[in-house]
């Protein structure tokens, strides 16, 4: 079954509040404090995702992968909120369904999100992972990210994460045509 990749609406809120949510505990259940995962809701999830659709002043985009209906992955990204300059873009999140990984979505989402920053005239792009997921370090790798450097994050306990840095170009020279597929 094929699945589409089109920008997030209001309406897709809940879908990826679920998809928010599954995809923590599934990939941050043994990397994180027992139970600090447990604060989160599917409705606390969607009403964050409503106020950041719905925030017209925010530059930052969302992008939705869907197969027949349900939201499966997400992705968001915006100008960087660091100082790694020449990065200037970054991925702010990146999550898809555990049942639907190794399909390509998580490509093609990024490819989204690279082809928005490449019209917007960035150059480079970085995206954040906490270090101990070695799955999602391992996928940043495979689609060419470098290794720039690690920090804190708060995460229900200070936790490692490491940064990948793109060059645009080289990015989309690669998997820019997955998109149309």
């Amino acid at each position: 079954m094929s699945f589409i990749i089109r920008p997030a609406q209001l309406s897709d809120a809940r879908g990826i509040g679920i998809v928010h949510l599954d995809t923590w505990r599934s990939t941050y259940t043994p990397l994180v404090p027992l139970g600090y995962l447990d604060q989160f809701s599917y409705d606390e999830r969607e009403q964050v995702w409503r106020a950041r659709l719905s925030n017209t002043q925010a530059q930052q985009h969302v992008f939705v992968a869907e197969q027949a209906g349900q939201i499966v992955g997400f992705a968001s990204g915006g100008s960087s909120r660091t100082d790694d300059l020449p990065y200037t873009a970054e991925v702010y999140a990146l999550y898809v369904l555990e049942a639907f990984q190794r399909r390509g979505i998580g490509v093609r989402l990024v490819t989204a999100l690279a082809e928005r920053f490449a019209a917007e005239g960035h150059t480079h792009m970085l995206i954040w992972v906490l270090s101990e997921n070695r799955i999602g370090r391992a996928f940043y790798e495979a689609i060419g990210g470098k290794w720039l450097r690690e920090k804190l994050v708060n995460f229900g306990a200070n936790l490692l994460e490491s940064a990948y840095g793109y060059v645009i170009a080289d990015f989309l020279a690669r998997y820019g045509a997955k998109l149309a597929e």
